[in-house]
C-alpha cells in the first residue's frame, strides 16, 4: 500500500510518498502561518507529482507535527516522539535512540525491541524553539546559517538557559567589537548545550546506535558542538529534514 506521510513544522512542511518501503517521493514547503492549509495541500501535491502517482493512489494519509491538526485529509495522526522513534528503526533497525531537533522543537527517545518507544523527553529547560532563534539571529548578524563552520573560534560565552537572553549577550558581543561570524560560534555552542539537556534527561541514554534528524542534523557546526557535549557521534540520516515524514508514513497511524 501506497502511505504519505505529512510533517506539518512550524517552520517548514514535509511530504513523503513511500511503497514497498521505499521513498518515490517527497517535497518541502515554507508552513506559512494562516495559508498553512494551502502549503499543505501544495506540498502534498508536489510530493505526489514527485512519485509519478496520483492522490486516488495513495492508501492512507499521517500527519505528524505541531501543525499536524491542520491537515484535513489525513486517514490518521501520531505524535512527533512516534514519528521519529518510527523513521529511526525504519532507517536503522539497529538504532537504540533518536534525538530530533527542529526549529520549534527538541525531543529524545530511546529505542526498544518489544516497545518501539521507551523512554522519551522533549523541550525540557527552555530547549524550544533552538532552530528558530539561529535562523532568527543569523540573519539580524548578516551571517549565512549554513555557512558557519564547525571549527569557527567563538566570542565567548553567552546564556544557554534562555533564548531571549542568550539575544542580548550576542548583541551586548557584537557592541563589544566582535565579529558576527565569532557570535553566531557562540550562539550554536549555547544552543547545543541546550539541547544537550534533552538527551540527558534521559534515564537510560542508549548511544549504541544513536540516530540526529530534524533541520538542525543538516548544520555541521551544530552537531560538532552537540557531540562535544554529549560526549559521542550520531548517526545522520542523508536528508534527515524529512524524518519526520517519513516516520508519520512508517507507522501507518499506529501507537507504539
Amino acid at each position: 500500500m501506497i502511505i504519505a506521510g505529512i510533517d506539518v513544522g512550524v517552520e517548514n512542511t514535509k511530504v513523503v510518498i513511500i511503497d514497498d518501503k521505499k521513498v518515490v517521493g517527497c517535497a518541502a514547503v515554507s508552513t506559512g502561518g494562516v495559508e498553512r492549509p494551502t502549503q499543505i495541500r501544495k506540498a502534498y501535491e508536489m510530493a505526489l507529482s514527485a512519485a509519478g502517482i496520483s492522490e486516488k493512489d495513495v492508501g492512507a494519509v499521517i500527519a505528524t507535527g505541531r501543525g499536524k491538526f491542520d491537515v484535513d485529509f489525513v486517514s490518521g495522526r501520531v505524535t512527533e516522539t512516534i514519528a521519529a522513534t518510527f523513521a529511526a528503526r525504519f532507517l536503522y533497525p539497529d538504532a537504540t535512540s533518536v534525538m530530533s531537533v527542529g526549529a520549534d522543537e527538541t525531543l529524545a527517545a530511546t529505542i526498544g525491541k518489544e516497545r518501539l518507544v521507551g523512554e522519551y523527553v522533549a523541550n525540557q529547560k527552555c530547549t524550544a524553539a533552538l532552530g528558530t532563534f539561529l535562523k532568527f539571529l543569523a540573519k539580524r548578524l548578516g551571517v549565512a546559517l549554513e555557512e558557519c563552520k564547525p571549527e569557527a573560534k567563538d566570542a565567548g560565552e553567552i546564556n544557554e538557559g534562555c533564548v531571549v537572553f542568550s539575544e542580548l549577550d550576542a548583541l551586548s558581543l557584537i557592541n563589544d567589537g566582535a565579529k558576527p561570524e565569532a557570535v553566531m560560534a557562540s550562539a550554536i555552542n549555547a544552543t547545543a548545550i541546550r539541547a544537550a539537556t534533552v538527551m540527558n534527561d534521559l534515564t537510560i541514554p542508549k548511544n549504541e546506535r544513536p540516530i540526529l534528524i530534524g533541520g538542525l542534523a543538516k548544520n555541521a557546526a551544530f552537531v560538532s558542538a552537540l557531540e562535544k557535549v554529549l560526549g559521542f557521534k550520531f548517526i545522520i540520516p542523508e536528508n534527515p529534514e524529512f524524518c519526520g515524514a517519513i516516520g508519520a508514513a512508517v507507522s501507518g497511524g499506529k501507537v507504539a
